[in-house]
């Protein structure tokens, strides 16, 4: 398909007319239509298209046309009714009076162009490019951080439904690609055994093994099958590789026989539905969920208007700090990094804290405090790094101090204390049990972590701290207004692109607000109120 730029420049006469009669100058649609109406521009996606062929769709327009349906929480047949029947969606997108409309399908095919294009953060990057360039951003200012639980488009699986599905898809898969193979070496039995679902909820428990034996052996027998007769492209199928992956999570081969794993895999890996394989179980607080951990960073300077400046779209099962790195990158490729950034105890970490630091960022949070079993904790001895020495709180020196390297790169220290001193010491019970006496580990960064839970102390940490507590009303917003509590689309791509769509929907919202505000004060302070002209213009506000 072939781009033609549209012209934004001129809103058509029979909308206008009409627009800006019925629309108070403060409308949203009526503020973009007037004001960011280019705020896409057509030639920001010229790289998406090919020099031949029919004429596209304006990608700005279907871009804007997406933004409008995030910042409302409607799906796409809906979108493509609006941009036909609502006045204000015509005004803001500048079509006339008789503008027909498109098929809803032609959004997904402009969010597939943007993902196989690697472009998925175009529109939230324009969005808050446009918020930047109004000077709405303070270069190296606060900024705040915190994650939401996700779900995915799925449902949740028993095990038996799960390698039920996993097999089933498998053998869909194969018929599609090559119908012929599939029917020469797969027995109808099979296929006819995994044509539909299969739930358990009426098995009993000694059913429902004996059934995901069954599966499991059925499996290996179409890997096996699959590795000594099936072509390359076969084996390569998404659906082939799914299965292999949920079958090496869940079963193991004993002995020529297969049977379900004991234990398995880490809850980082394993997949819990095949419908999305990039799925994965998390759980926080007591409360457990299928899908993603998305962790939202916005500016948190007083006074000022707050925007998203950066969406990551984690792990469900992931820590909180390990995705510090990731939003720091973020930042700083488009310098944006903050001078202060606010999250909460799950991000804090002395390795976070020394990263942070490194890359010019103040990270600002309260640790987590020490759980280690023991009444004396490793606050309460004193440590020498210079003098590699440690003393304990009844006096004693160590008699070990050695290095060894984390699975991390970094260098933390062992401290161990004698085992006669520690056996004849009277506040050996509320210091250690060990038979073999008190012993430290030190990680490289831990210093950092004391300075940070001794500032925790204090009053004047939590007066800093108030800064923070606000990027809870912003994910309370994005799940209300934009639907960011549960995934529309499958897969890890979609997943993230859909999170950009709704912070660059949420940002344009706050831009509209943030201009009418100005628009306002320019007005008060010009005097036009008190000499009787009308009380609110947008004239200096672009």
């Amino acid at each position: 398909m072939t781009l033609h730029i549209r012209d934004l420049a001129a809103i058509p006469a029979d909308i206008a007319v009409v627009g800006q009669q019925v629309l108070p100058e403060s409308n949203p649609y009526r503020v973009i239509g007037d004001h960011l109406a280019d705020v896409l521009d057509d030639a920001q996606f010229a790289d998406l298209y090919e020099a031949t062929g029919r004429a596209a769709i304006s990608p700005s327009l279907l871009a804007l046309v997406t933004l409008f349906q995030f910042m409302e929480n409607i799906p796409d047949r809906e979108a493509a009714v609006q941009v036909v029947v609502r006045l204000d969606w015509k005004y803001a997108l500048h079509l006339p009076l008789s503008y027909a409309g498109f098929d809803y399908s032609c959004l997904c095919y402009f969010r597939r162009r943007l993902l196989e294009h690697g472009e998925e953060r175009l529109v939230f990057e324009e969005i808050l490019g446009r918020v930047r360039a109004l000077g709405l951003v303070k270069k190296r200012g606060k900024q705040r951080t915190d994650a939401l639980a996700v779900l995915g488009a799925v449902r949740q699986l028993s095990a038996l439904e799960t390698v039920t599905e996993t097999l089933r898809l498998a053998v869909r898969a194969l018929e599609q690609a090559d119908a012929a193979w599939t029917e020469r070496e797969v027995p109808a039995s099979l296929r006819e055994q995994y044509v539909r679902t299969r739930p358990d909820y009426r098995l009993s428990e000694e059913e429902r093994r004996a059934a995901v034996q069954q599966v499991g052996q059925d499996g290996v027998w179409l890997l096996e099958r699959m590795d000594a007769t099936a072509p390359a492209a076969l084996c390569d199928l998404a659906a082939i590789q799914t299965l292999r992956t949920v079958w090496a999570q869940r079963y193991e081969r004993v002995e020529g026989r297969t049977r379900v794993r004991a234990q398995t895999v880490d809850c980082t890996e394993r997949i819990v539905t095949p419908h999305d394989p990039g799925v994965r179980a998390g759980e926080k607080r007591g409360k457990s969920w299928h899908g993603d951990k998305v962790h939202v960073t916005e500016t948190a300077d007083a006074g000022a208007p707050t925007f998203i400046t950066d969406v990551t779209t984690a792990n469900a099962a992931s820590g909180d700090a390990e995705a510090l790195p990731v939003i720091r990158q973020h930042l700083a490729e488009r310098d944006l990094g903050p001078a202060e950034q606010y999250v909460d105890a799950s991000y804090v970490s002395g390795p976070q804290l020394a990263q942070s630091r490194a890359a010019g960022i103040e990270l600002v949070g309260p640790p987590l405090p020490d759980t280690s079993p023991q009444q004396f904790k490793i606050a309460d001895f004193t440590i020498d790094r210079a003098a590699q020495q440690a003393i304990c709180p009844q006096g004693h020196r160590a008699v070990k101090w050695s290095a060894r390297t984390e699975s991390d790169g970094s260098r933390a220290v062992n401290i161990q204390f004698a085992a006669a001193t520690c056996a004849a010491c009277p506040l050996r019970a509320p210091c250690t049990t060990s038979q073999s006496g008190r012993s430290l580990h030190l990680s490289a960064h831990y210093e950092l972590l004391a300075a940070r839970r001794a500032e925790a102390q204090t009053a004047a940490f939590w007066d800093r701290m108030r800064a923070r507590p606000a990027i809870e009303a912003t994910l309370s917003e994005l799940v209300r207004a934009h639907g960011l509590r549960r995934h529309r689309y499958r897969g890890q791509a979609k997943r993230a692109m859909e999170n950009l769509f709704k912070a660059a929907a949420c940002n344009l919202k706050r831009l509209v607000r943030a201009l009418v505000a100005r628009g306002r004060q320019d007005t008060a302070e010009s005097g036009a109120a008190a000499a009787g002209a009308r009380p609110f213009s947008l004239a200096v506000a672009a």
